[in-house]
């Protein structure tokens, strides 16, 4: 037998051969198959691992952008100044809150515990709600002069402040030596300090119109020694006031390391009322209050600052540009909350998250005081008296 020019004996080899060739080609195209499974799905999970890390990566800068603007830091001290991860925005609070608004007048802008009064803001109104120091005041402290005037509200925080000061220094010696100040009165002392100086502009006292105890918000304070009354340093004793002031409203207004931006050189002894929430997000974010309105500024009702204070009380804060004649100013139904302008064209509302206004409607205290402060002083003619003593010494210093 002949098999393809071959002998019979080989014909068998010879097909043995085809199909195992047939075997072979078979066996390699599984192969390719296989192996384009294994690709593919080395593909997929390529483009999956790329999707989360660019997403990790775009959390991760939407975090670093929120803590430049104010938003997911914190203090050391563990107060949050603001809320973390969760959206804080349009979308939590439509579905959580109902909206209405407030109508302020134009003057408005220039009343409030929040107002800015520096050598580019003039003080173009008058306070009202003044009261005087003498009668109302408690004896943990004294007065330079028995005519002294400041907001309702920030006598009543100074009671509370030097109140605790006492108790917890067991000190008396601090005195009250300036507190509002006409702009007659003012012009007086920065002539004064041009003539003591030699320039032509001070770096301590301020201009005329320009100054923050024109507002009733600002005080000065001294303490009393065997030498005379001296401004205070915020050593010793008086460190207390520099550390605690923020929890009765008050901040330092001029520090050294933000003279470059407020234009006064340090001031320890130059204290500013802001209101409670404001003095606490100002310290503990330290800012001056230049920088605290211009960080304000970044954040208005849809993308509210969101402040924790150390009690765990909630807050929302925001800023509305003034609009002209007037100007409607968000604010949440139900919830409690305080507009202040800011004498630089808007205003800055605080709306209080844990507490519910006693109206559905409630009104805003356009004269600025965030917090009632109208129960007044329990002292009396005689703690007065015993209070100010020495008040007819004086520091040689001015201020502000």
């Amino acid at each position: 037998m002949v098999c393809g020019g071959f002998p019979a004996e080989r014909c068998e080899d010879f097909v043995s051969y085809s199909s195992k060739g047939r075997k072979v080609r078979r066996r390699r195209k599984s192969v390719n198959v296989r192996n384009l499974i294994i690709l593919i799905g080395g593909a997929v999970i390529t483009i999956v691992l790329f999707v989360l890390l660019v997403s990790g990566a775009v959390r991760l800068i939407s975090k670093g952008l929120g803590a430049i603007t104010g938003q997911g830091s914190s203090d050391t001290s563990g107060s949050s100044v603001t809320s973390s991860d969760e959206p804080s925005s349009e979308e939590n609070q439509e579905t959580a809150y109902t909206w209405t608004t407030v109508q302020m007048a134009e003057a408005d802008e220039r009343q409030g515990d929040l107002i800015l009064v520096n050598s580019t803001h003039e003080y173009r109104s008058e306070p009202e709600d003044l009261l005087i120091f003498y009668g109302n005041k408690t004896n943990s402290y004294g007065l330079k002069e028995a005519e002294m005037y400041a907001k309702s509200s920030v006598v009543t925080a100074m009671n509370n402040m030097m109140d605790a000061f006492k108790e917890a220094t067991g000190n008396t010696s601090v005195l009250l030596t300036s507190a509002y100040r006409d702009v007659d009165y003012q012009q007086q002392l920065y002539d004064a300090d041009l003539a003591a100086s030699g320039l032509s502009t001070s770096d301590s006292v301020s201009k005329p119109g320009y100054s923050e105890h024109h507002t009733g918000y600002a005080l000065d304070l001294s303490y009393q020694s065997s030498a005379g009354n001296n401004y205070l340093d915020g050593t010793g004793d008086y460190a207390w006031l520099v550390e605690n002031c923020y929890k009765y409203g008050f901040i330092v207004r001029y520090t050294e390391d933000k003279s470059s931006i407020t234009g006064i050189i340090s001031e320890p002894w130059h204290y500013r009322y802001v209101g409670t929430v404001h003095a606490e997000a100002i310290t503990k974010g330290g800012y001056c209050l230049e920088e605290y309105i211009e960080m304000i500024k970044l954040h208005d009702s849809t993308n509210p600052y969101e402040f924790t204070s150390e009690s765990g009380s909630k807050y929302l804060i925001y800023y509305t540009a003034g609009a002209g004649a007037t100007t409607d100013v968000p604010v949440i139904s139900g919830k409690s909350y305080s507009i202040s302008g800011t004498n630089e064209g808007g205003f800055v509302t605080v709306v209080s998250l844990d507490t519910q206004s006693s109206t559905t409607s409630s009104t805003s205290d356009t004269s600025g005081d965030t917090t009632s402060g109208e129960s007044g002083s329990s002292a009396d003619a005689a703690s007065e008296e015993s209070g100010s003593s020495d008040s007819s010494e004086s520091s040689d210093a001015v201020s502000g």
